[in-house]
Protein backbone atom coordinates (compact mmCIF):
# COMPACT_ATOMS: atom_id res chain seq x y z
CA UNK A 1 0.00 0.00 0.00
CA UNK A 2 2.85 2.42 0.67
CA UNK A 3 6.57 2.85 0.19
CA UNK A 4 8.56 4.14 3.16
CA UNK A 5 11.90 5.90 2.75
CA UNK A 6 13.14 6.97 6.16
CA UNK A 7 10.41 9.11 7.78
CA UNK A 8 8.59 9.63 4.46
CA UNK A 9 5.80 7.33 3.29
CA UNK A 10 3.97 7.61 -0.02
CA UNK A 11 0.88 5.69 -1.11
CA UNK A 12 1.71 3.41 -4.03
CA UNK A 13 -0.98 4.95 -6.28
CA UNK A 14 0.31 8.51 -5.79
CA UNK A 15 3.91 7.39 -6.10
CA UNK A 16 3.02 5.70 -9.38
CA UNK A 17 1.62 8.96 -10.75
CA UNK A 18 4.86 10.77 -9.90
CA UNK A 19 6.96 8.02 -11.51
CA UNK A 20 4.86 8.11 -14.69
CA UNK A 21 5.09 11.90 -14.80
CA UNK A 22 8.89 11.62 -14.58
CA UNK A 23 8.87 9.04 -17.40
CA UNK A 24 6.74 11.41 -19.50
CA UNK A 25 9.26 14.22 -19.01
CA UNK A 26 12.19 11.95 -19.95
CA UNK A 27 10.53 10.52 -23.07
CA UNK A 28 9.41 14.01 -24.09
CA UNK A 29 12.92 15.41 -23.73
CA UNK A 30 14.46 12.66 -25.90
CA UNK A 31 11.67 12.78 -28.50
CA UNK A 32 11.90 16.56 -28.87
CA UNK A 33 15.69 16.70 -28.98
CA UNK A 34 16.11 16.18 -32.73
CA UNK A 35 13.53 18.89 -33.52
CA UNK A 36 15.28 21.27 -31.12
CA UNK A 37 12.08 22.06 -29.24
CA UNK A 38 11.04 21.71 -25.61
CA UNK A 39 7.87 20.07 -24.35
CA UNK A 40 8.55 20.32 -20.61
CA UNK A 41 6.25 23.31 -20.15
CA UNK A 42 3.44 21.65 -22.08
CA UNK A 43 3.74 18.40 -20.12
CA UNK A 44 3.64 20.30 -16.82
CA UNK A 45 0.70 22.40 -18.01
CA UNK A 46 -1.36 19.38 -19.08
CA UNK A 47 -0.67 17.62 -15.78
CA UNK A 48 -1.61 20.67 -13.68
CA UNK A 49 -4.81 21.27 -15.65
CA UNK A 50 -5.79 17.59 -15.27
CA UNK A 51 -5.20 17.53 -11.52
CA UNK A 52 -6.95 20.86 -10.99
CA UNK A 53 -9.99 19.72 -12.95
CA UNK A 54 -10.03 16.38 -11.09
CA UNK A 55 -10.01 18.17 -7.74
CA UNK A 56 -12.74 20.62 -8.74
CA UNK A 57 -14.88 17.75 -10.02
CA UNK A 58 -14.48 15.87 -6.72
CA UNK A 59 -15.33 18.96 -4.66
CA UNK A 60 -18.46 19.59 -6.75
CA UNK A 61 -19.60 16.00 -6.28
CA UNK A 62 -19.19 16.26 -2.49
CA UNK A 63 -20.02 19.92 -2.03
CA UNK A 64 -22.33 19.19 0.90
CA UNK A 65 -19.36 17.85 2.88
CA UNK A 66 -16.92 20.59 1.86
CA UNK A 67 -19.21 23.57 2.43
CA UNK A 68 -19.00 23.00 6.18
CA UNK A 69 -15.27 23.74 5.98
CA UNK A 70 -14.38 25.70 2.83
CA UNK A 71 -10.65 25.60 3.54
CA UNK A 72 -10.72 21.82 3.25
CA UNK A 73 -11.40 22.19 -0.49
CA UNK A 74 -7.75 23.05 -1.07
CA UNK A 75 -6.42 20.42 1.35
CA UNK A 76 -5.54 17.73 -1.18
CA UNK A 77 -4.12 15.45 1.50
CA UNK A 78 -7.50 13.73 1.61
CA UNK A 79 -6.79 12.31 -1.86
CA UNK A 80 -10.02 13.68 -3.32
CA UNK A 81 -9.58 13.57 -7.11
CA UNK A 82 -11.92 12.29 -9.81
CA UNK A 83 -9.86 9.98 -12.05
CA UNK A 84 -12.16 10.09 -15.08
CA UNK A 85 -12.15 13.87 -15.08
CA UNK A 86 -8.34 13.86 -14.98
CA UNK A 87 -8.18 11.47 -17.96
CA UNK A 88 -10.70 13.38 -20.08
CA UNK A 89 -9.26 16.84 -19.34
CA UNK A 90 -5.75 15.49 -19.87
CA UNK A 91 -6.70 14.12 -23.30
CA UNK A 92 -8.41 17.36 -24.37
CA UNK A 93 -5.49 19.44 -23.10
CA UNK A 94 -3.02 17.20 -24.96
CA UNK A 95 -4.91 17.74 -28.23
CA UNK A 96 -5.01 21.52 -27.70
CA UNK A 97 -1.33 21.80 -26.74
CA UNK A 98 -0.28 19.57 -29.66
CA UNK A 99 -2.38 21.60 -32.11
CA UNK A 100 -0.85 24.88 -30.92
CA UNK A 101 2.71 23.50 -31.15
CA UNK A 102 2.93 21.63 -34.47
CA UNK A 103 6.72 21.23 -34.25
CA UNK A 104 6.47 19.59 -30.83
CA UNK A 105 3.28 17.65 -31.63
CA UNK A 106 4.86 14.23 -32.19
CA UNK A 107 7.15 14.46 -29.17
CA UNK A 108 4.32 15.58 -26.90
CA UNK A 109 1.96 12.82 -28.01
CA UNK A 110 4.70 10.18 -27.77
CA UNK A 111 5.67 11.31 -24.26
CA UNK A 112 2.11 11.22 -22.92
CA UNK A 113 1.31 7.96 -24.69
CA UNK A 114 4.26 6.23 -23.01
CA UNK A 115 3.50 7.76 -19.60
CA UNK A 116 -0.19 6.84 -19.78
CA UNK A 117 0.53 3.28 -20.93
CA UNK A 118 2.98 2.73 -18.07
CA UNK A 119 0.40 4.07 -15.60
CA UNK A 120 -2.42 1.97 -17.06
CA UNK A 121 -0.49 -1.30 -17.22
CA UNK A 122 0.97 -0.88 -13.71
CA UNK A 123 -2.37 0.11 -12.19
CA UNK A 124 -4.10 -2.88 -13.80
CA UNK A 125 -1.36 -5.23 -12.60
CA UNK A 126 -1.57 -3.94 -9.03
CA UNK A 127 -5.33 -4.42 -9.00
CA UNK A 128 -4.97 -7.97 -10.25
CA UNK A 129 -2.50 -8.65 -7.43
CA UNK A 130 -4.92 -7.17 -4.90
CA UNK A 131 -7.65 -9.54 -6.05
CA UNK A 132 -5.53 -12.47 -4.87
CA UNK A 133 -5.18 -11.08 -1.34
CA UNK A 134 -8.49 -9.43 -0.55
CA UNK A 135 -9.31 -11.10 2.74
CA UNK A 136 -8.58 -9.13 5.89
CA UNK A 137 -5.62 -10.73 7.70
CA UNK A 138 -6.54 -12.95 10.65
CA UNK A 139 -4.99 -11.27 13.69
CA UNK A 140 -5.77 -10.93 17.38
CA UNK A 141 -6.12 -7.49 18.94
CA UNK A 142 -6.98 -6.42 22.48
CA UNK A 143 -9.92 -4.43 23.74
CA UNK A 144 -9.04 -1.65 26.16
CA UNK A 145 -10.02 -3.93 29.06
CA UNK A 146 -7.29 -6.36 27.96
CA UNK A 147 -9.52 -9.04 26.44
CA UNK A 148 -8.13 -10.48 23.21
CA UNK A 149 -10.50 -10.66 20.23
CA UNK A 150 -10.28 -11.75 16.61
CA UNK A 151 -10.35 -8.59 14.49
CA UNK A 152 -12.39 -10.40 11.84
CA UNK A 153 -15.16 -10.99 14.38
CA UNK A 154 -15.55 -7.31 15.33
CA UNK A 155 -18.65 -5.91 13.57
CA UNK A 156 -18.67 -9.02 11.38
CA UNK A 157 -21.36 -9.26 8.72
CA UNK A 158 -21.55 -5.58 7.79
CA UNK A 159 -19.34 -3.19 5.80
CA UNK A 160 -16.47 -1.99 7.98
CA UNK A 161 -14.07 0.91 8.22
CA UNK A 162 -10.90 -0.10 10.07
CA UNK A 163 -8.72 2.83 11.07
CA UNK A 164 -5.05 2.31 11.99
CA UNK A 165 -3.87 5.16 14.19
CA UNK A 166 -1.72 6.31 17.10
CA UNK A 167 -2.01 9.07 19.70
CA UNK A 168 1.27 10.71 18.60
CA UNK A 169 0.11 11.04 14.96
CA UNK A 170 -1.20 14.59 14.14
CA UNK A 171 -3.31 13.62 11.08
CA UNK A 172 -4.77 10.72 13.09
CA UNK A 173 -5.91 13.18 15.74
CA UNK A 174 -7.33 15.61 13.16
CA UNK A 175 -9.49 12.96 11.47
CA UNK A 176 -10.86 11.46 14.70
CA UNK A 177 -13.86 13.85 14.97
CA UNK A 178 -14.83 13.00 11.38
CA UNK A 179 -14.71 9.27 12.10
CA UNK A 180 -16.51 9.69 15.43
CA UNK A 181 -19.37 11.56 13.76
CA UNK A 182 -19.58 8.91 11.03
CA UNK A 183 -19.65 6.10 13.60
CA UNK A 184 -22.53 7.74 15.43
CA UNK A 185 -24.54 8.45 12.28
CA UNK A 186 -23.88 5.35 10.13
CA UNK A 187 -25.10 2.48 12.27
CA UNK A 188 -25.15 0.14 9.25
CA UNK A 189 -21.37 0.45 8.92
CA UNK A 190 -18.95 -0.94 11.51
CA UNK A 191 -16.15 1.42 12.54
CA UNK A 192 -13.13 -0.13 14.26
CA UNK A 193 -10.14 1.83 15.58
CA UNK A 194 -6.98 -0.27 15.83
CA UNK A 195 -4.22 1.61 17.64
CA UNK A 196 -0.73 0.72 16.46
CA UNK A 197 2.04 0.15 18.99
CA UNK A 198 0.58 1.71 22.15
CA UNK A 199 -0.86 0.27 25.35
CA UNK A 200 -4.40 0.61 26.67
CA UNK A 201 -3.47 3.16 29.36
CA UNK A 202 -2.03 5.58 26.79
CA UNK A 203 -5.05 5.15 24.52
CA UNK A 204 -7.58 5.70 27.32
CA UNK A 205 -5.78 8.83 28.51
CA UNK A 206 -5.83 10.23 24.98
CA UNK A 207 -9.54 9.50 24.45
CA UNK A 208 -10.40 11.10 27.78
CA UNK A 209 -8.23 14.16 27.16
CA UNK A 210 -9.70 14.74 23.67
CA UNK A 211 -13.27 13.96 24.84
CA UNK A 212 -13.71 11.30 22.17
CA UNK A 213 -16.54 8.79 22.51
CA UNK A 214 -15.42 6.04 20.14
CA UNK A 215 -16.67 2.48 20.02
CA UNK A 216 -14.59 -0.56 19.04
CA UNK A 217 -11.21 0.85 20.08
CA UNK A 218 -8.58 -1.89 19.95
CA UNK A 219 -4.89 -2.10 20.80
CA UNK A 220 -2.45 -3.75 18.40
CA UNK A 221 0.64 -3.23 20.55
CA UNK A 222 3.07 -4.83 18.08
CA UNK A 223 1.64 -3.16 14.97
CA UNK A 224 0.92 -6.51 13.33
CA UNK A 225 -2.00 -5.27 11.22
CA UNK A 226 -0.02 -2.45 9.62
CA UNK A 227 2.81 -4.83 8.80
CA UNK A 228 0.53 -7.46 7.25
CA UNK A 229 -1.38 -5.06 5.01
CA UNK A 230 1.84 -3.45 3.79
CA UNK A 231 1.48 0.03 5.28
CA UNK A 232 3.84 1.37 7.95
CA UNK A 233 2.43 4.92 7.75
CA UNK A 234 -0.38 6.39 9.83
CA UNK A 235 -3.22 6.99 9.55
CA UNK A 236 -4.24 4.15 7.26
CA UNK A 237 -7.91 3.30 6.80
CA UNK A 238 -9.17 0.00 5.41
CA UNK A 239 -12.58 -0.47 3.80
CA UNK A 240 -14.04 -3.96 4.16
CA UNK A 241 -17.23 -5.23 2.55
CA UNK A 242 -19.85 -7.36 4.30
CA UNK A 243 -18.08 -10.53 3.13
CA UNK A 244 -14.88 -9.56 4.96
CA UNK A 245 -12.95 -8.62 1.81
CA UNK A 246 -10.58 -5.68 1.67
CA UNK A 247 -11.98 -3.60 -1.21
CA UNK A 248 -10.19 -0.28 -0.72
CA UNK A 249 -7.73 1.58 1.47
CA UNK A 250 -6.69 5.15 2.17
CA UNK A 251 -3.30 6.32 3.39
CA UNK A 252 -3.38 9.70 5.12
CA UNK A 253 -5.99 11.95 6.66
CA UNK A 254 -9.63 11.44 5.71
CA UNK A 255 -12.06 14.28 5.16
CA UNK A 256 -15.86 13.90 5.29
CA UNK A 257 -15.90 13.93 1.50
CA UNK A 258 -13.20 11.32 0.97
CA UNK A 259 -14.76 9.06 3.62
CA UNK A 260 -18.14 9.32 1.90
CA UNK A 261 -16.57 8.57 -1.49
CA UNK A 262 -14.93 5.41 -0.14
CA UNK A 263 -18.16 4.22 1.50
CA UNK A 264 -20.08 4.82 -1.72
CA UNK A 265 -17.57 2.60 -3.49
CA UNK A 266 -18.31 -0.21 -1.01
CA UNK A 267 -22.06 0.23 -1.57
CA UNK A 268 -21.60 0.09 -5.35
CA UNK A 269 -19.56 -3.11 -5.11
CA UNK A 270 -22.17 -4.67 -2.81
CA UNK A 271 -24.90 -3.97 -5.39
CA UNK A 272 -22.80 -5.45 -8.21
Amino acid sequence: MSLSIGPISLPIDRLLILVCLAITFIVGAFAAKKDKVSVDGSIAGIFILSMLAARISFVVQYWAEYQQDLWSMIDIRDGGFDAWTAIIVGLVSLIVFAWKQPKACKALIKAYLVGFCVWGITTFSLRMLNYTAQQLPAIMVKQLDGIAVDLNKVEQGKPRVINLWATWCPPCRREMPVLQEAQQEMTDVGFVFVNQGEHSEVIEQFLSREDLALGNVMADTRGVLGYQIGSRALPTTLFINAQGELVDAHLGELSKASLKAKLEKIEKLEVE
